[in-house]
């Protein structure tokens, strides 16, 4: 667990994030206790969103809902 000493904190990621848009979220622990429900969803979305486009983002799948 860490807990920052100033305002400061540095992370080391790994290699395939080098070049990479990232998105970091941090909050306190009490805050996660607070809003686990919540932040179980945003995480979940954006945890499937790659998996999910594997399927959506093809050819079958857009000729099946050109009409729509």
């Amino acid at each position: 667990m860490l807990r920052p000493e100033n305002q400061n904190i540095s992370i080391k990621l790994p290699k395939g994030f080098v070049g990479k848009q990232v998105e970091v979220i941090a909050f306190t622990v009490e805050e996660a206790d607070n809003t686990t429900t919540i932040t179980d969803k945003i995480v979940t979305h954006f945890a499937s969103e790659k998996s999910l486009a594997k399927d959506w983002l093809t050819p079958e799948e857009d000729l099946a809902w050109q009409d729509l």
